[in-house]
C-alpha cells in the first residue's frame, strides 16, 4: 500500500507537469536533510517503474548521468538496480542519438563493476590520453567530474606508470578537472610511492607540489585520512605516501636550515641520515630567518606552516624534531648544545609554544646525555644535552649515534 501511494505521489508530481525528464535528473537531489530518490531503494524502484510506463529514449541520458555520478556511492543496491534498468533500456534502443548510441556501443564500460577499469586499460593500450576520455566515449565533457572516472584515471596511471615523465602533466590536468578528493588521494599517493623509487627520483619535486595542491600538507592528519570505502591497499598507500612526502620535506628543510642558518655540513649530513625517523618538525626563530627560509625555492611553499616566530630579533633559530617519544632540538649557533627531551616531560618545549627567544628551549640544568672517558662511553642519560665536539679520534656523530641507538633504537652511520 505504501509503495502504491509513493508511486501515485511521483506520478502526480511529474506526470501532471509532463516533465518526467526532470525526474531522471533529480534522482540524486536532496534538500533539508531529506534522502534522495537514489538512496532509497523502494522509491528508486517506483520511480523507474513510472519512467518505464511512460518511456522515452531520452530518459537514458538523465539516468546515466545519475549512474556515473554515483558509481562509487555506498548505496550499492541502488546502483545495481539503476544500472540494470539502464542496460535493459539500452539493449532495446534503435534510435540515432549520439550519446545513447555511444553508451550502447560501449556498454562494456558500465555492464559490470570493473567497467571503469576496462575503460582505463583500453585508453592506455590505444595510446589515447586520459584527458580525452569523455570524447572517446562521446559523453558530455562535464561528466569527467563524476566518480565513475576515478578508477578510469587510476587504471590509466597503473597501465602507463613506467612512463611517468610523459603522463604526469596530463594526469595533473585530468585530476584538476575531475576535482575529486578521493581520486586525488587514490592516485597521488601512488605517484609519491613511485617517485620515491630510484628510477623516478627526478620527479619528486613535481610530485611533491602536486601532492600539496591535490591532497594537502602531510603535517595535517585530516588531509591524509582514508576516504570512505577505501580498501586496505588504498589505506596502506595513503599511510606510506604521507610518510614519504613528510620525509622529502624534512630532508629539504634540514638541508636549507644547516646551509643557510648555520652552514654546518656535518650536522646537515647527520640529520639527513636520520630523516626517515623524523615524524614531525618545526623551526623557531625571528621573522628575518623565516624570510631567509622562504627565499629558498626548495621549501618556500612550506615554511609558514612549519615556522614559529619568536618575539626577539636575536639571530638564532632552533630546529625541533620528533623521533619516537622524544623532542630533539638543534640550534643555528655553533656554540649551542643539542637537546633531547621526552615528549611527556612537562618542562619540555611545546610544539605550539610562543617564545621570546629560542634560548627558552634550552635548559642548562639538564645533564649531559653521554659521559665519556677517553674513547669509552661511561654513562648515559635519557634526557639532556650534547655538544658537537670531537674527542681525539671519536667524532661527535659517533657519540650522538650511541645515545640514539640506546634510547631511540636507531643508528646514524
Amino acid at each position: 500500500m505504501v509503495l502504491v501511494q509513493k508511486q501515485k505521489t511521483l506520478s502526480k508530481a511529474f506526470n501532471e507537469k509532463r516533465d518526467l525528464r526532470t525526474l531522471t535528473y533529480s534522482f540524486s537531489y536532496s534538500e533539508q536533510g531529506l534522502s534522495s530518490i537514489f538512496t532509497q531503494v523502494e522509491e528508486l524502484y517506483q520511480a523507474l517503474q513510472l519512467l518505464k510506463a511512460n518511456w522515452k529514449d531520452y530518459y537514458i541520458r538523465g539516468l546515466t548521468d545519475c549512474l556515473f555520478r554515483n558509481w562509487e556511492d555506498r548505496n550499492k543496491e541502488s546502483l545495481e538496480i539503476l544500472r540494470n534498468f539502464i542496460i535493459s533500456q539500452l539493449k532495446n534502443y534503435t534510435g540515432s542519438r549520439t550519446v545513447i548510441g555511444s553508451l550502447l556501443t560501449n556498454i562494456r564500460f558500465i555492464e559490470k563493476d570493473n567497467g571503469p577499469i576496462i575503460l582505463g586499460a583500453e585508453l592506455a593500450a590505444k595510446g589515447i590520453k586520459i584527458t580525452q576520455v569523455t570524447s572517446y566515449c562521446s559523453l558530455p565533457e562535464s561528466w569527467i567530474k563524476y566518480s565513475y572516472f576515478s578508477k578510469v584515471i587510476d587504471t590509466y596511471y597503473e597501465k602507463r606508470k613506467q612512463y611517468l615523465g610523459e603522463i604526469l602533466e596530463e594526469l595533473k590536468e585530468v585530476l584538476s578537472i575531475h576535482n575529486n578528493s578521493i581520486t586525488n588521494k587514490r592516485v597521488v599517493s601512488k605517484f609519491i610511492i613511485q617517485a620515491n623509487q630510484n628510477n623516478f627520483t627526478q620527479y619528486q619535486q613535481d610530485v611533491k607540489l602536486l601532492a600539496f595542491e591535490m591532497v594537502g600538507d602531510p603535517g595535517i592528519t585530516s588531509k591524509w585520512a582514508p576516504f570512505e570505502n577505501a580498501t586496505e591497499s588504498e589505506i596502506r598507500n595513503l599511510t606510506q605516501a604521507r610518510s614519504i612526502l613528510n620525509e622529502w620535506i624534512t630532508k629539504e628543510f634540514i638541508s636549507v636550515f644547516f646551509e643557510k642558518c648555520i652552514n654546518d655540513e656535518r650536522r646537515k649530513q647527520f640529520w639527513l641520515n636520520m630523516s626517515p625517523h623524523i615524524s614531525a618538525f618545526k623551526v623557531f626563530g625571528p621573522s628575518n630567518i623565516r624570510q631567509t627560509l622562504r627565499m629558498d625555492k626548495r621549501i618556500s611553499d612550506f615554511v609558514d606552516a612549519r615556522f614559529q616566530r619568536t618575539k626577539s630579533n636575536i639571530q638564532i633559530a632552533a630546529f625541533m624534531m620528533r623521533i619516537g617519544e622524544y623532542k630533539l632540538i638543534e640550534f643555528s649557533n655553533q656554540g649551542y648544545a643539542f637537546y633531547a627531551y621526552k615528549n611527556d616531560n612537562p618542562k619540555a618545549p611545546s610544539w605550539d609554544g610562543r617564545y621570546n627567544s629560542v634560548g627558552e628551549l634550552r635548559d642548562s640544568s639538564l645533564p649531559m646525555l653521554v659521559h665519556r672517558q677517553g674513547d669509552n662511553v661511561t654513562d648515559t642519560n635519557p634526557e639532556g644535552r650534547l655538544v658537537h665536539n670531537d674527542s681525539g679520534a671519536i667524532k661527535w656523530e659517533r657519540v650522538f649515534s650511541h645515545w640514539m641507538q640506546e634510547y631511540l633504537g636507531i643508528w646514524s652511520a
